[in-house]
């Protein structure tokens, strides 16, 4: 394992102006849905504690503000950062991962629940259907937002079109155009129950 990760309880966050910058600020307070407020928050306070430790720099000499495509941009000390890093939230908890090894990195947290079984045939193909339960479905779902994380493209793909099968990643249609224009790395899938009743999945990618 070649990632770091910080794992921050939203109901214990500290007030955004002890960790952001003057211009995370504005941004932050933008923000008028308080979920998004605090999911926003806490992602980026878990990411800041990452990098305030590996850069040895404090929490306000990192910043990390959208592009204009809503990606996030980070600087260390005013220059820009290019580690790979990750970000995720669910059900009260944000995770950053950070990786100076890999090329790319996503993560994917998510609470194991039991979901409807539309869900299930709407959103994986039947090939990533090898295993059954509320525990296996949580943690394929995270194994394939993690791989979308990685790739970049947010919500915009074909569930289909990312299989995860067995902990192997294919790519199909549109989701190959994309693997195809970040050079091809290769990409390893690692799930563990990071959290009590959560799984956690990370995709890395790396060019060998």
């Amino acid at each position: 394992m070649t990632y770091q990760v910080e794992v921050i309880d939203l109901a214990k966050l500290p007030p955004g102006n002890k960790v952001l910058t003057q211009q995370e600020q504005v941004y932050y307070d933008t923000l008028r849905v308080p979920k998004r407020r605090t999911e926003w928050l806490g992602g980026r306070f878990a990411l800041k504690r990452l990098l305030s430790k590996t850069e040895q720099v404090d929490v306000k000499q990192v910043e990390i503000l959208p592009t204009v495509d809503g990606k996030p941009m980070v600087t260390v000390r005013g220059k820009t950062y290019a580690g790979a890093f990750s970000i995720t939230h669910s059900h009260g908890f944000a995770v950053a991962a950070l990786d100076t090894q890999a090329d790319y990195i996503g993560i994917d947290l998510e609470k194991v629940e039991h979901r409807i079984d539309a869900w299930k045939t709407g959103f994986f193909h039947p090939d990533e259907l090898t295993g059954t339960g509320d525990e296996f479905l949580t943690a394929l779902w995270t194994q394939k937002e993690a791989v979308v994380k990685l790739l970049g493209t947010g919500l915009s793909l074909n569930s289909f079109d990312v299989r995860c099968v067995q902990g192997k990643v294919q790519f199909y249609g549109a989701a190959l155009e994309v693997y195809h224009q970040l050079g091809c790395p290769q990409i390893s899938l690692s799930t563990t129950s990071l959290l009590p009743g959560f799984m956690f999945s990370v995709a890395q990618g790396q060019f060998s």
